[in-house]
């Protein structure tokens, strides 16, 4: 008799998928991207919002699609398996994997500078706070993934109405003349602020290593991408928007950021508690629930050889990756330790994530272009080819993608060999 093997739970229906979808794009683009944006190309940065909006839906579809076709938890590392084969399946896992320290510890200190904020807090109360910031979502997470879907859409719905709040405030001080003239930097300014405004659009990757564990992916993924990305298009767009009309950038707008300037301006000093909070919420449901996704990741590559197979244990209780969520919430305080120690900011952590993303967008969209057809494969197409324009500007973080993508080959294909020999 064949012994039965362990398996995820399937708990995941619409509206915590799509909690988890807007948790996982929304966030940290609202706290710094609408001010970096405007200074770089003006008013004008409402088209860059707009036109990375709209590809936002090829993206999302595209993903969604390839989990509909393979809900399992290997996610898009599955899907280019099946397009290229195991050794490029395990490159792409491992350039994910690779950007989770640094990206997890730059958000981490991100929220703990919101929370600070109301408080004049310094800078080691705020690697303390960002310390445990980051513990309490793995700590989450070991819990069971049921509890993380609660806690995403009750952050989510929360952080989105305090949004509403402060942008419905904020729409009396809005003025005609902040949007002229549209393009003071000429429109070839658009396609740079564009560039910095993709770590806003990251994240419709990070649900497909849940598909396994959806109730019915073949319905809900569409549905919850479609209604996710009008969500995140419509925050992001009345945001920019109220930031240019505002004029809640440049240098007098220095010292607080151009959420929090924005909720003073419209409901007075003491609303920056309530924005301190909502900061915090706002980058912990990005990571909440990139926390949940990269563990499965890391599990499905165990799975397949191309991690230690101690990575793909299951908690006999929860059903949870614990040993996953374990190393990677060890490799996060570790950079963030590492950050501290090295007197860095939390932005210089950002373009070795930014750059693993991308590449992981490029083979992802090129293995959706092998393996869709019809409408889908040229919405891959699409996508495919705006993210082959974005890596053209990581400059010389490609050897670093090179260097992760040389150890993932030479570890898989060992590891694989090996596998060969026992059989």
């Amino acid at each position: 008799m064949s012994t039965p093997t362990a398996r995820l739970r399937r708990t995941v229906g619409l509206r915590s998928a799509v909690a988890l979808y807007v948790g996982a794009v929304l966030g940290t683009g609202i706290l710094v991207l609408p001010a970096v944006a405007a200074e770089t190309a003006g008013p004008a940065s409402l088209v860059a919002w707009a036109g990375l909006s709209l590809l936002s839906l090829p993206l999302a579809l595209t993903f969604a699609a390839l989990a509909r076709r393979q809900p399992v938890a290997g996610g898009f590392t599955a899907y280019i398996v099946r397009a290229f084969g195991t050794r490029w399946g395990a490159i792409a896992g491992w350039l994910f994997l690779a950007q989770v320290p640094t990206g997890t510890a730059f958000v981490g200190l991100l929220a703990a500078s919101y929370l600070a904020a109301p408080f004049a807090l310094g800078r080691d109360a705020q690697f303390v706070i960002a310390g445990a910031f980051i513990a309490l979502a793995y700590g989450l997470n070991l819990l069971g993934l049921r509890l993380v879907g609660a806690a995403q859409a009750v952050a989510t719905v929360g952080v989105l109405g305090l949004v509403v709040v402060v942008v419905l405030a904020s729409v009396r001080d809005v003025r005609a003349d902040a949007f002229a003239p549209l393009a003071p930097f000429g429109w070839p300014a658009v396609g740079f602020a564009a560039v910095q405004l993709f770590w806003a659009f990251v994240g419709w990757e990070a649900i497909t290593p849940l598909a396994e564990e959806f109730h019915s992916p073949e319905r809900d993924l569409r549905r919850a991408s479609v209604l996710s990305v009008g969500i995140v298009a419509v925050v992001y767009l009345a945001l920019a928007t109220v930031t240019v009309g505002t004029h809640a950038y440049g240098p007098e707008a220095s010292g607080l950021p151009p959420f929090a300037r924005m909720a003073e301006r419209a409901l007075g000093s003491s609303a920056l508690v309530a924005v301190g909070i909502a900061g915090g919420l706002l980058c912990f449901t990005p990571l909440n629930a990139y926390v949940a996704g990269l563990s499965r990741l890391a599990y499905a590559l165990a799975r397949s050889g191309d991690l230690p197979a101690w990575v793909g244990a299951l908690h006999p209780w929860t059903g949870v990756p614990h040993r996953a969520l374990g190393a990677l919430g060890v490799a996060c305080l570790i950079a963030l330790g590492a950050t501290y120690a090295a007197d860095l900011h939390g932005a210089d952590l950002l373009p070795i994530s930014t750059s693993s993303f991308i590449a992981t967008y490029v083979l992802s969209m090129a293995a959706a272009v092998r393996l869709l057809r019809g409408a889908d494969a040229v919405l891959a197409a699409v996508g495919l080819v705006a993210c082959v324009i974005v890596l053209a500007f990581v400059g010389a973080l490609v050897a670093w993608l090179v260097a992760v993508a040389v150890a993932a080959s030479l570890y898989s294909g060992r590891a694989h060999r090996a596998i060969v020999r026992a059989a």
